[in-house]
């Protein structure tokens, strides 16, 4: 009978210890995600360390959490939650986070880790799969954090050259404009495509000065067709809120979503994340 007995009280004690552990685990976690609501007592870097370098603005409402949601391996503990929030738009969400917590060298729980605080917009993900920057496996905050920001930054170039090869090759070929007898500004101006594809969606902007040169008003439009490679088009304008102006001043512009159009027709390789890489590093 005393064998048995000391497994047994030595089984109650782990128990009773993991309990321990789980209970300060789930406070601490429900703190994390207070400190999301109102950083009074205290900021959500007092949980967790890196929090500030993912640049997410998490919402919590109300967090849910299960002690069998709670998994030990080694010297961390996961701990899925579930964090309730209302949107700007009135709209219920519930969004699966896992905390990953880990001892400091002063034996303080810490949160070393995340996954699911950090999202990231489809089309920059679509370009990050594109790029060879994302793969199936399971990533976590700190590390897609990383990998989001260099992304990022490839988007970005991305993103001038192709201003750049619209710059260079869509252009007004000429314009004028007059003052009606009221003194508003009314004109034409032709504009020409010379990529090897169609485009659509090109904006133009307008800004009036009186004979000083300084700025009056300014005014925009769309240019509503589609320009298929080469073809010229004209185009007419009308602004009524600058009253006799003497000079001005006409500018194609091209919105994100056509330069993002652009940025997408491109062929990548799935290699351009691991070039790039090498060339930062």
């Amino acid at each position: 009978m005393k064998r048995l007995l000391l497994p047994l009280i030595m089984l109650i004690i782990s128990a009773s210890s993991c309990t321990n552990r789980n209970d300060e685990i789930i406070s601490l976690s429900k703190g994390f995600f207070y400190s999301l609501m109102d950083t009074t007592f205290a900021s959500p870097s007092d949980y967790y360390p890196l929090y500030e370098t993912l640049e997410t603005n998490v919402k919590s409402d109300v967090v849910e959490i299960e002690e069998s949601n709670i998994s030990y391996s080694n010297d961390t503990i996961f701990v899925k939650c579930f964090n309730n929030y209302t949107t700007s738009n009135g709209n219920f969400k519930q969004e699966y986070v896992t905390l990953v917590w880990a001892t400091d060298k002063d034996d303080n729980l810490h949160i070393c880790n995340s996954k699911g605080l950090l999202t990231i917009d489809d089309d920059m993900a679509d370009f990050g799969k594109a790029v060879g920057a994302f793969s199936n496996k399971e990533i976590f905050d700190v590390e897609l954090s990383k990998i989001s920001h260099d992304v990022r930054m490839m988007y970005l170039k991305e993103y001038f050259e192709a201003q750049i090869t619209l710059l260079q090759n869509v252009k007004i070929i000429n314009w004028s404009w007059e003052t009606s007898y009221s003194g508003e500004a009314h004109g034409e101006g032709r504009v020409r495509n010379n990529l090897n594809f169609a485009i659509e969606g090109v904006k133009y902007e307008l800004k009036y000065y009186d004979y000083r040169g300084d700025f009056m008003a300014e005014d925009n439009g769309s240019i509503s067709k589609t320009l298929y490679p080469g073809e010229i088009y004209n185009f007419t304008f009308w602004s009524s809120n600058a009253k006799y102006p003497d000079k001005a001043s006409l500018k194609l512009v091209f919105p994100d979503k056509l330069v993002d159009k652009i940025i997408k027709r491109k062929g990548y390789t799935g290699k351009e994340y691991q070039d790039y890489l090498g060339f930062t590093e």
